[in-house]
């Protein structure tokens, strides 16, 4: 079993798997995992080393753009390199998330209107330690692979 985010050497890749409805999300980093769980993915394994997330069955379309697309925003803002197939790429929720993380930065408190904003913490500061990962929104979505 491999992982995307290890193939295309980012931190964190959110994909739809082929020939499904399902949307993963794989990440080898703890602080990452924390913001996904808290963007409504779920947290699946294989012991002892296979771990990635999923959204919830039952979701529309929609909401599993908004998720995603929030999810790969909020992973940027921690200073993750975070891609998302352009398939779950939501204009709105990309707005939104940007909006979120601006307010954050000015007034230091993270609000939105999401359904899954009370469960995220606010994002982190940049990591010093790390290269810095790009921000502009066209850097988060990268063609289908």
């Amino acid at each position: 079993m491999s992982f995307r985010h290890e193939e295309y050497g980012t931190d964190a890749e959110i994909y739809r798997k082929p020939f499904s409805t399902e949307v993963i999300a794989d990440c080898s980093d703890p602080r990452a995992h924390e913001v996904l769980v808290a963007c409504g993915f779920v947290e699946k394994n294989v012991p002892p080393h296979y771990v990635w997330h999923q959204l919830p069955d039952g979701l529309s379309g929609e909401e599993q753009k908004q998720r995603a697309t929030r999810a790969a925003c909020l992973l940027h803002a921690r200073g993750f390199d975070a891609n998302v197939a352009e398939d779950l790429v939501s204009d709105e929720a990309l707005s939104d998330a940007l909006d979120e993380i601006r307010r954050h930065r000015i007034s230091g408190a993270a609000t939105s209107s999401s359904p899954t904003a009370d469960a995220v913490t606010p994002p982190a500061g940049p990591d010093t330690t790390a290269p810095a990962a790009p921000v502009a929104p066209s850097a988060s979505v990268h063609r289908s692979r």
